[in-house]
């Protein structure tokens, strides 16, 4: 039997801090940043003509610019059969892009999205991606379908791609007799970039035909295709004269909640945003009394679990610049923060530096609530070609006392196939609690160290965690604690046209924990294997045996699917059977996405589960879920949510918003739950103009 005390847990962080150093070493020697590395290249043509943004390509100087094409098939790992050609102006206040899709049966486009930034999950599209700064780190992304519909996203040096990232851009396109077009307009100000000559930007392309499940690239590795490393070059970029717009935003609010439950109460805010450039870039934002009612409700679930659910960002506040925060363990976790007085933050690119700085005084709640001021600083510095290092401090001085956290962690390539990552946090806490627990005061720590090793198709991961038992920062969500041990993952993921299935999906996990007691607190195994014919239809199996101390636990699911690559016709339908903290249970599942016409997407999720309890008790537990969006126009929208579970729950939420004029917007809610005992109603309406 393996033995881990804290001594030795303490002796592993000196030891990963000691690797740590000699990787980083290691990573510094071995990288380079060679421009005329082996990727695809072309050049970009200063114009000093106006682009009218309507998808002809109707401008004299697309004639002048250079073609690129060449894209790659994702599963054949050929060329194309449907190839794409792209070209690149730009002028001192914008960079234009102009992408031909070409398809041999254009009347089987698939278009229908019209709604900006939302995944094109059933459409044709295409995505360009942008490293302005050459990092091979960070990117943004800029998408199109053949409708002209238009959605932006931002990627962060730990590969967490932030969709609640967006910005004014211009977009339109075309759909032609052989191809489908678009033109992309691009300012300079809404980008962190270099005003410097002879450049070199990062740059790639992704397309998806959807009538023939075709991912193609134009700067492609398998191993990881979406990633800034992996980019082809766009050169010829002298942007030293480009103008400097400090591109000022400021929107404020005013808004109003009605609730009726028996009582009334009506309450009012009015608020501000605020956002603008200091350098090309650094950007900065504040908000003074932001409201968040406009947003809509969290899903549901009634997922068997032991440890607290976590629930993604949905506040704009807090989703912009969320690519730089994430961390292998989560020291912070934005939707801690609830009542927000006001806040302001600074983030950027500087001199191989990514950092952010965020600033919130206002109400937090984590166990319990805690009302003052935090601090949060990041840091990530680049290492060699493709490494970084990350570092992270914050301070909460709270009136109940203060929270402190101080971290690093790397994602170091000692080749291209192996990486080693790590991350050492320490946690000073000193906190009254009033929900009856006893006081906090304690340092804590978390270590996590890993080996990795990515080459399509293989990924192997070999690693160790050691956290104390109260390491559980006001910020943080750590959903296990009192944890020292190692974990394995192995994984085999392929696409190909060549063999019975299109993608086959394989993987194997397993954890082993013990606490600080030196007892075994946790065990697991699992395996899980997915994959769809080329036929088109998909299965799924998996099996997990858990040691989750006092309780052993197993889980076995099998699932199906028809129309596997079709979004909307998809189906999809799950069984699992297993034993959950003694309790016996089945459970089904199903899916179904719809669009019965192009401005109508339609969700719909049912899971039953029928449990026997050890003292022979036997009950039903399930949840509908129902979600449907309607367009009335591009600038108006209806969002529907219903969600019901057997225990007499209920959640309606009804979202109307309106641009009824540029940059001015209108939303009004409608929420009504119920918890089985007691039903609340609210109306929420909100104003918004951004100057």
């Amino acid at each position: 039997m393996v033995i881990i005390n804290k001594n030795r847990a303490f002796r592993g962080l000196f030891f990963i801090s000691a690797l740590t150093m000699l990787l980083t070493f290691s990573a510094m020697v071995v990288a380079h940043d060679d421009p005329s590395a082996d990727v695809p290249s072309f050049k970009a043509i200063k114009v000093d003509a106006e682009l009218v943004v309507d998808g002809a390509l109707d401008e004299e100087f697309w004639a002048d610019a250079p073609v690129t094409t060449g894209f790659i098939d994702e599963r054949t790992k050929r060329k194309a059969e449907e190839q794409t050609l792209a070209r690149i102006a730009y002028t001192d206040k914008y960079i234009y892009i102009a992408v031909e899709c070409l398809d041999s049966d254009i009347e089987k486009v698939y278009a229908t999205e019209r709604r900006e930034d939302r995944d094109f999950d059933a459409d044709d599209w295409v995505e360009v991606h942008i490293d302005p700064m050459h990092s091979h780190r960070m990117k943004y992304a800029f998408f199109s379908n053949p409708l002209g519909t238009k959605a932006d996203a931002k990627e962060g040096p730990s590969g967490d791609f932030n969709r609640g990232w967006t910005a004014e851009w211009d977009l339109e396109a075309r759909i032609l007799e052989d191809r489908w077009v678009f033109e992309m307009r691009i300012p300079f100000s809404i980008l962190n970039y270099q005003r410097s000559e002879d450049q070199t930007w990062g740059i790639n392309f992704t397309r998806m035909l959807r009538r023939t499940d075709t991912l193609s690239f134009w700067s492609f590795n398998p191993t990881d295709t979406y990633k800034p490393r992996y980019f082809g070059h766009l050169t010829g970029l002298d942007l030293e004269e480009t103008e400097f717009d400090r591109n000022w935003e400021t929107s404020p609010y005013i808004s109003g909640r009605y609730d009726f439950n028996g009582d009334t109460d009506t309450t009012l805010n009015v608020g501000l945003d605020l956002s603008f450039r200091l350098t090309p870039s650094i950007t900065t934002s504040w908000a003074l009394n932001p409201d968040f009612g406009q947003v809509e409700a969290d899903e549901d679930t009634i997922a068997l679990r032991d440890t607290e659910r976590f629930l993604p960002e949905k506040r704009l506040f807090f989703r912009e610049g969320s690519e730089l925060m994430r961390m292998p363990h989560r020291l912070y976790y934005s939707r801690r923060f609830t009542d927000i007085n006001a806040g302001g933050k600074v983030s950027g690119q500087w001199d191989g530096l990514n950092f952010s700085v965020l600033n919130i005084h206002g109400e937090l709640v984590h166990d319990d609530e805690f009302n003052g001021n935090t601090t949060v600083g990041r840091l990530m510095q680049n290492v060699g070609e493709k490494s970084s290092i990350g570092y992270y401090v914050t301070d909460s001085e709270f009136e109940e006392g203060h929270s402190r956290v101080v971290s690093s962690e790397g994602y170091l390539f000692i080749t291209d196939a192996w990486q080693y990552h790590y991350q050492l946090s320490f946690a000073e806490e000193n906190l009254e609690l009033d929900d009856g627990n006893a006081g906090k005061d304690s340092m804590d720590f978390l270590g996590y160290s890993s080996i990795r090793y990515e080459e399509y198709p293989w990924e192997f991961s070999l690693g160790a965690n050691a956290i104390s038992k109260e390491f559980n920062p006001v910020l943080g969500y750590i959903p296990r604690r009192d944890i020292f041990g190692p974990t394995f993952r192995a994984e085999f993921s392929q696409e190909t046209d060549e063999a019975w299935y299109k993608d086959l999906w394989i993987s194997y996990n397993t954890q082993y924990y013990q606490n600080s007691d030196n007892q075994n607190a946790l065990h697991d195994h699992s395996m899980y294997a997915r994959t769809v014919l080329q036929n088109d239809v998909g299965f799924v199996i998996g099996h997990s045996e858990d040691y989750h101390r006092p309780y052993r636990n197993r889980r076995t699911r099998l699932g199906g699917s028809l129309f596997s690559s079709d979004y909307w016709k998809r189906i999809e339908l799950d069984y699992s059977f297993g034993e959950f903290e003694k309790t016996d249970y089945h459970e089904i599942g199903l899916e179904k996405n719809f669009k019965p016409f192009d401005r109508l997407p339609i969700r719909y999720e049912f899971t039953i589960r029928f449990e026997d309890e050890p003292w022979g008790e036997s009950r039903t537990v399930w949840l509908n879920q129902l979600i449907f969006d309607y367009y009335f126009t591009d600038k108006m929208w209806l969002k529907n949510s219903i969600q019901n579970r057997s225990t007499g729950t209920r959640n309606i939420s009804v979202i109307y918003g309106w641009e009824f004029f540029e940059n001015t917007f209108i939303y009004f809610v409608f929420n009504n739950v119920e918890d089985g005992e007691a039903e609340g109603n609210s109306v929420f309406s909100k104003f918004v103009k951004t100057f």
